[in-house]
């Protein structure tokens, strides 16, 4: 890719090149500190906002839950949130690492893994969305330098390529499946990514990922965005929060208020739909 492209940040061809084999790769320092400051400030105070009412202590709550405190599409309830996810940077990244023209916003998210905060089972994204193997991409924001220690992620180097994996059920409402025993990934090993504040760590939807546990004292910080290709069609019925509010059909386009085009970046920032879908819990999957 090239800068006269017009890309806010333009990706080097080894960049793009290791996240089409590895389906995953590393973007340092691409926001400066006090960008990412002032996005962690909105981002915990959504984030506090929106579970305050829960006062459970970690091994109170579900297996799930343990993993992390999940609160989705931040854009739609924080102008500084949505000011950051649709600023252009972001998404003419995933456009590059996907090698398409254009992209729209699928979800954003925070998952804060809190102290205690059991391990996220090693999965797959885009098995739960009802998508096929539309191109997409997530970006996970740490806030500060995340170790193993404290929750860092794991990836299956080739894993988005293999074909042939279950669904793996991270909520373990059905028995439980060991992907990485899976005989599609040839005993392939987890890569564990630690990272400082400031850098960003991609990931195809179809890699499979997990997270280790968090042993510090401390909260593990991230915000994500995951952004689908534009012009792809529901594949599938099942009730899924950002396709159903905007009424998007088996095999019709996916478009509509709550999943804008970001690249190319439009000239003037998307407005918040007016049904809002901002609860905790399982709306949609996890990264």
């Amino acid at each position: 890719m090239k800068a006269e492209e017009g890309f806010p940040h333009v990706l080097s061809d080894g960049v793009v090149e290791q996240f089409n084999k590895d389906g995953f790769v590393a973007t340092p320092e691409v926001f400066s500190a006090a960008e990412l400051s002032t996005l962690s400030d909105a981002v915990d105070e959504e984030v506090s906002k929106r579970s305050a009412h829960d006062t459970r202590k970690v091994d109170q709550k579900s297996i799930y839950e343990q993993s992390f405190v999940q609160c989705m599409r931040l854009w739609e309830t924080s102008s500084v949130v949505r000011d950051f996810v649709c600023d252009g940077r972001l998404a003419g990244m995933a456009a590059q690492l996907l090698r398409v023209p254009s992209v729209r916003l699928w979800q954003d998210q925070a998952l804060y893994k809190e102290s205690g905060g059991r391990e996220t089972d090693p999965h797959q994204d885009q098995t739960f969305w009802p998508i096929g193997d539309a191109p997409l991409v997530s970006v996970w924001i740490p806030f500060h330098a995340v170790t193993r220690d404290n929750g860092a992620m794991a990836y299956v180097p080739g894993s988005h390529l293999a074909g042939g994996l279950r669904p793996v059920d991270i909520t373990h409402t059905t028995e439980p499946y060991d992907i990485l025993s899976d005989p599609s990934l040839s005993q392939r090993t987890p890569r564990w990514m630690e990272v400082d504040a400031g850098a960003m760590i991609w990931h195809h939807g179809f890699t499979v990922h997990q997270a280790a546990a968090n042993s510090s004292s401390q909260t593990r910080r991230v915000f994500t965005v995951v952004f689908i290709a534009d012009g792809c069609a529901r594949q599938k019925p099942w009730p899924t929060f950002p396709l159903d509010r905007d009424c998007v059909g088996v095999g019709e386009l996916i478009a509509g208020a709550g999943m804008p085009i970001l690249w190319p970046k439009p000239d003037k920032t998307p407005p918040v739909p007016e049904q809002q879908g901002i609860l905790l819990g399982v709306q949609s999957k996890v990264i």
